[in-house]
């Protein structure tokens, strides 16, 4: 389970790479306009004669479907809906207001960031990471946190919540714990449980799962 979380933490910039995976990509095209978006290079991955993904790089900041974009790398699903960028602005997406320099990436009704420093949302101090390939925090459509990872331990409600970068804490789209690593020896309605383990907690507050 640590290892899922570590992987899931700070392997930001391999979406892109793992993209590779839907195919074989086209040759890099170098200073061309598509969709009315000047890049400096772009290349379509194709999987059985059909655009699977596109990935460009930026030759300038560009609003991309409402999205302040810094002249970085772009990617788009294959009927061009932006999926991953840069924000060269701060930029309010799903009530949530995500500063400059924030890596975005769209992953079905799921939003993924990587943001540029340590952030607080909704009250937990969420690690930063510097750039596309560090600590990934998620959250739901309704713009509450879905996962994070923090430098320090934390109590949420009654539980004691290890942080670092191979234990992400994770919600119900409610807000209620869902997931974390126990940060020491803790008893959870009446039932003791040893520092290091990895729970489940229903919406109840039982621990359903543990490892």
């Amino acid at each position: 389970m640590k290892k899922q979380s570590f992987i899931h933490g700070v392997v930001f910039l391999l979406i892109m790479v793992i993209s590779c995976s839907y195919g074989q990509y086209t040759s890099w095209e170098y200073n061309k306009k598509v969709n009315n978006i000047d890049f400096a290079k772009i290349r379509y991955g194709i999987n059985n004669t059909d655009t699977s993904v596109i990935i460009g790089f930026l030759k300038n900041k560009t609003v991309i479907q409402g999205y302040p974009c810094g002249a970085d790398w772009v990617q788009f699903n294959k009927d061009w809906k932006l999926t991953l960028f840069r924000l060269d602005d701060k930029t309010i997406i799903n009530n949530f207001g995500f500063p400059k320099n924030s890596w975005i990436r769209q992953n079905n009704d799921k939003l993924i960031c990587a943001f540029p420093n340590d952030t607080v949302i909704q009250g937990y101090l969420c690690r930063g990471s510097g750039g596309p390939k560090g600590v990934q925090t998620s959250f739901y459509p309704n713009g509450n946190l879905e996962s994070f990872f923090t430098k320090e331990n934390v109590k949420i409600g009654e539980i004691n919540c290890k942080g670092g970068v191979i234990n992400n804490i994770i919600f119900y789209d409610n807000g209620l714990l869902k997931e974390c690593t126990l940060s020491e020896d803790q008893k959870v309605k009446g039932i003791s449980y040893k520092k290091g383990t990895r729970i489940n907690i229903d919406l109840n507050g039982n621990i359903t799962k543990q490892k």
